[in-house]
Order: structure tokens, then C-alpha cells, then sequence
């Protein structure tokens, strides 16, 4: 008797939903570097810089770092500072990818717009890398609501303000980068909450008193 074996698909189909969210995204930017050249098929688990899970085709990752040179290692041919990065603003259909894990937007040049506050909501995030992107304003206080979040960077930005407190609610953090913005006031004793904490970089900032006791301890640093 002959038996048919049907095999799964070795590819799942992105979420339309998804689909569509990232679509918003990339409206809301200006990519004259051609990161996104790729964002124009129907399954958008296959564009660059996206990665989604092979059993629910959700977004799990969203890398679009970009490169922007500021030394004087030109180009050879054209004479011009090899760079490549987006412009505009995060549009809120991120909100969309409730299962996304990993963001990294570092490198880019978001033009002096504030980090946006729903990024507080997407509460399955890892990684948060928004470094080196031309951000000002204050990091927003729902970041303490990313209870899952072991790696954030948000140095060489124009952020500005006290550190909030609710930072000291993100209990698996292992890397935390704030340097190189213009932080200023009280280092938050908070931050002694972060037992996982392994990286804290601090430096080039305008902060005032004494380092909170509590820093004290952060043992695995």
C-alpha cells in the first residue's frame, strides 16, 4: 500500500499584519542609501534586516543599523566617506510586532526627534540598540515597563535630563550604555537594582553628587 508523507513547508509565510506595519514603517523614512530596497515582496520575512520565527512567522528581529562615517577613511574611487543609514522618524506600526526581541536602529539619523514612548510596549524586547542616531529629549520612563530586556544602548545621542528611576525595573539587564549624551542631576540609586547588570558606561555626561552607594552591589560588573 502506498503511504504519502506530506513535509511541512521549510518556510512559513509573514503575518499580513506584519507585513503591513513595516510597510508603514518604511513610509515614514527616507532611505536614499537603498537599506530597504528589499521591502517590496509579499513575504517580508525575507527582506533584509528581518528575521521571523519558523513556527509562527512572526517578527523576531528588526536590524536596519546603519553607517555613518565621520572619519577621513574616503572612498578610494569617488572621494566620498562611505555611509549608509536611514532618516525620519519611527512610525508607531512598530507597535504592531508584539514579538519582536531584537531592535536595532544605531547608526541612523533620526533628526532630533525623541525616542518614542511606545517602544515601552513592545514588552518581549531583548536588545534595544538606538545608539548613534541623532536622538534628543528624555529616554522615555515606560523603558521600565521592558522587563525582559538584557541589552540597551542609547550612547552619542543628544538625550538630556535625569536618568528615570523606573530603569531600575529592568531586572535581567546585563549591558547598559548611556554615555556620550547630556544627562545631567542625580545618578538614580535605581540603577544598584540591575544585580544582573555586567557593562554600565556612564562617562561624558554632566552628572551631579556622588555615585549612590547602591552601585555598589552590582557584583557581575
Amino acid at each position: 500500500m502506498l503511504q504519502v508523507v506530506v513535509s511541512a513547508q521549510d518556510h512559513i509565510m509573514c503575518i499580513q499584519t506584519e507585513r503591513e506595519a513595516l510597510l508603514q514603517f518604511k513610509a515614514a523614512l527616507l532611505d536614499h542609501h537603498g537599506m530597504l530596497s528589499s521591502w517590496t515582496t509579499s513575504d517580508c520575512c525575507q527582506w533584509q534586516g528581518i528575521r521571523c520565527s519558523n513556527l509562527t512567522a512572526h517578527v523576531l528581529m528588526l536590524d536596519l543599523h546603519g553607517h555613518i562615517n565621520y572619519s577621513y577613511a574616503f572612498n578610494r574611487i569617488t572621494g566620498i566617506a562611505s555611509q549608509r543609514y536611514i532618516r525620519g522618524e519611527i512610525h508607531k506600526s512598530l507597535m504592531e510586532l508584539q514579538q519582536l526581541n531584537y531592535l536595532n536602529l544605531s547608526s541612523n539619523s533620526f533628526q532630533g526627534r525623541g525616542i518614542p514612548e511606545f517602544l515601552g510596549s513592545l514588552t518581549n524586547l531583548r536588545y534595544l540598540d538606538l545608539s548613534h542616531s541623532d536622538f534628543e529629549g528624555k529616554i522615555p520612563t515606560q523603558f521600565g515597563s521592558l522587563s525582559h530586556l538584557k541589552y540597551l544602548n542609547l550612547a552619542s545621542n543628544s538625550l538630556e535630563g535625569s536618568i528615570p528611576r523606573q530603569l531600575g525595573n529592568l531586572s535581567q539587564l546585563q549591558h547598559l550604555d548611556l554615555s556620550g549624551n547630556q544627562f545631567e542631576g542625580n545618578i538614580p540609586s535605581q540603577v544598584g537594582n540591575l544585580s544582573q547588570l555586567q557593562h554600565l558606561d556612564l562617562r561624558y555626561n554632566s552628572f551631579e553628587g556622588s555615585i549612590p552607594s547602591q552601585l555598589g552591589n552590582l557584583s557581575n560588573l
